[in-house]
């Protein structure tokens, strides 16, 4: 009968033990690789004898410029790993890497991503143990980021050349309309004096080459056409240029706020941030508000061609390619 319980006992603590095994590791190999997204810090541990290599997948919705910090070890107590991570396109392309050397904790990888792209991480010890976390972030491309100096950025067509002016998104040659009077020439879209000042007694100004020659006819004093008032190169928000007067005034209809089509849309800061191609020129200013789809964001950084802003919600509510309304 004491042998039979103690048989009883054996098997129900071999069961038990059994019951307490640690989760098998799955992702020691590219197939079993565990994802890791913008926004959400992955926890994991790489031991050099029994886990000693570790496999992460990388992908975002839409392209732009990756951030991905991988930390080793405890911020307070300095780690032992020896080994290394690496960056693998999807084709397998080795696209960056870093030696882990013990004691240090940060390991910063920054890449160009492709919208659903995949991207691979492969984090290996060759000595040592330690716990180790995973951020990632993805900043939207800056269309303008390409422009020169004398260019205008125009998104979506890219950048407008000098002489050039961005009108709906479409890069079109500057033109004076009106046409100008006669002596003058249109330069950048304005009309300017083809020979500035006038030109002295016997001679008379050659509009195509803007210089002044000598008159064929009896020399008569040539004197600068009468300034005629213009608008400035942009009205107020609300106003359009009147060109019999020269004078900025109030539009037929008024405005109800500043168009704006959205460039991009990512999940950060406990929100959404939007990226619109209007800015400083367009009469936007920081801690202006507005709507999209909806929602209300508040413009929170400006620059004279685009301004970023801040949405309460997730980026899911924001329509790609929408159309936003910001209160002048």
């Amino acid at each position: 009968m004491t042998h039979r319980l103690l048989n009883l006992a054996l098997g129900i603590g071999l069961v038990l033990a059994s019951c307490g095994k640690a989760a098998p590791d799955v992702d020691g190999e590219r197939p079993g690789a565990f994802r890791i997204s913008t926004g959400v810090l992955v926890k994991d541990t790489i031991d050099a004898g029994n886990d000693p290599v570790d496999w992460k997948d990388f992908s975002h919705f839409q392209g732009g410029r990756a951030t991905v910090t991988i930390s080793i070890g405890d911020p307070y107590k300095p780690h032992g790993v020896q080994g290394d991570i690496t960056l693998f396109d999807f084709a397998g392309n080795t696209l960056q890497s870093r030696q882990i050397v013990p004691g240090q904790r940060d390991y910063v990888f920054t890449f160009d991503v492709t919208a659903e792209q995949h991207y691979f991480f492969r984090i290996a010890s060759r000595k040592g143990k330690a716990g180790y976390l995973v951020e990632a972030r993805v900043d939207p491309q800056d269309p303008c980021a390409a422009c020169g100096p004398g260019s205008t950025c125009c998104p979506p067509a890219g950048c407008c050349a000098p002489g050039q002016v961005c009108r709906g998104g479409t890069c079109v040659a500057l033109e004076c309309r009106p046409r100008c009077d006669r002596g003058q020439v249109c330069e950048d879209g304005r009309c300017v004096e083809a020979c500035p000042g006038g030109c002295r007694s016997g001679m008379t100004c050659d509009e195509d080459s803007r210089q002044c020659v000598r008159a064929s006819r009896p020399p008569r004093e040539v004197s600068p056409p009468p300034a005629r008032a213009r608008c400035p190169a942009r009205c107020p928000s609300g106003q359009q240029c009147n060109e019999s007067t020269g004078r900025c005034e109030a539009s037929e209809a008024p405005a109800q706020g500043i168009r704006a089509r959205v460039l991009s849309v990512i999940d950060r800061d406990g929100g959404a941030v939007i990226l619109l191609n209007v800015g400083s020129e367009d009469g936007v200013r920081v801690g202006a508000t507005g709507r999209v789809g909806g929602v209300t964001f508040r413009v929170r950084k400006v620059s004279p061609t685009r301004s970023e802003a801040q949405v309460q919600g997730s980026a899911a509510a924001i329509p790609k390619d929408g159309t936003a309304v910001i209160e002048p």
